[in-house]
């Protein structure tokens, strides 16, 4: 009897480490292709950089979670971040990417800067591993 415990229990921790070191196995996850999070993250800036291009807040290219994340920046300050889920990650990247972009320098990021009256907040989106 209790050597058919100790067969069980041998086989459940064995189930247990092999499915944890095969867990992290994913080819997709490795390479870059897994469902990794994004986020769209907006820097308040009291001034966008003097040689930017600029998206307007009123822009329709600056919708959803874009205008939602520059505008809790401007409000509050500081830096704001949206989670952006798997069906709005490709139509926001793809939106963030058609904005101008500014290279950076000392003073301002490289990143697309959005204007609001005349306040600014440098967009752009990021994977969380």
């Amino acid at each position: 009897m209790k050597r058919r415990k100790f067969l069980v229990g041998c086989g459940c921790v064995t189930s247990l480490v092999l499915a944890g070191c095969l867990g992290g196995n994913d080819d997709e996850d490795r390479d870059g292709g897994g469902s990794s999070d994004y986020l769209v993250v907006a820097g308040p800036y009291d001034t966008a950089p003097p040689k930017a291009s600029t998206t307007s807040i009123d822009d329709p290219k600056v919708e959803g979670p874009v205008e939602e994340v520059v505008v809790e920046a401007i409000e509050t300050n500081r830096t704001a971040t949206q989670r952006l889920d798997e069906a709005e990650r490709e139509a926001v990247t793809d939106r963030i990417d058609e904005l101008p972009g500014y290279e950076g320098d000392d003073e301002f990021e490289p990143a697309s800067y959005v204007t609001r009256n005349d306040d600014a907040a440098a967009v752009f989106y990021e994977r969380e591993d």
